[in-house]
């Protein structure tokens, strides 16, 4: 599986010529950081390394392993029963990226409330999903690009804070998320960042689409082991 998937990935970064001198994240736990000098400053950190990167300097990859399907019903919005989707989740898995989203450099005291992270666009040949799930197994949609984006696509960040989402896309190919931070400064007062893009590499493995024409029972069967 590795050698197919990095074969898939070069493949993919030599179709996406203009990501390719930025730096290709695959696994460990990485963030998208928000940070605050003055201005919102929006980057990529990855957390193994301690290394932070503008957001054109790194690309999100989301590997193969990071392939499921559908459930359908509380998961119709990820299309229905059987549908492939390819997710960096919520829980760790070390063939995957761990991506968060990273608010410890805001000192809690220097905001009023919290810091609202809202999606602004999604340039790509699929769908941008962001939810969680909680303890019943019930998902809570946070951003969702397939029904329109609007002022509802937002995540409320705690200044001081670390969490983590399931990041999905619908389709294999390479995708710029933008997001944009917004946030009432004690000091500075109301406060944006403007949209900010994230390049995301969505890495189908060999075989993928025979496998997305298994019977739709069995997928979703996967797809509650695996979402939920």
């Amino acid at each position: 599986m590795k050698q197919s998937y990095l074969t898939g990935l070069w493949l993919a970064l030599l179709a996406a010529p203009s990501l390719s001198a930025a730096t290709p994240l695959t696994s460990g736990h990485t963030d998208v950081g928000i940070g605050y000098e003055g201005a919102f400053d929006l980057h990529v950190h990855d957390e193994e390394n301690d290394i932070e990167y503008a957001p054109d300097e790194a690309i999100l990859v989301v590997g193969s392993a990071g392939l499921q399907f559908s459930p359908g019903g509380n998961f119709s919005f990820l299309g229905p029963a059987g549908t492939p989707v390819w997710v960096l989740p919520e829980e760790e898995n070390p063939e995957l990226l761990f991506l968060g989203i990273g608010a410890e450099e805001l000192a809690p005291a220097d905001w009023t409330g919290n810091v609202t992270l809202s999606l602004t666009s999604v340039t790509g040949p699929g769908n941008f999903y962001l939810w969680n799930v909680n303890s019943f197994g019930v998902p809570s949609v946070k951003m969702d690009s397939a029904d329109g984006i609007t002022g509802a696509d937002n995540v409320s960040v705690i200044p001081g804070s670390h969490s983590h989402y399931n990041w999905g896309f619908s389709t294999p190919g390479t995708y710029s998320v933008s997001f944009e931070a917004t946030g009432l400064n004690v000091l500075d007062g109301p406060q944006n960042s403007g949209p900010v893009a994230f390049q995301f590499q969505v890495v189908p493995e060999p075989g993928t689409w025979a496998l997305a024409a298994v019977g739709a029972g069995a997928l979703a069967l996967l797809g509650r082991r695996s979402l939920g």
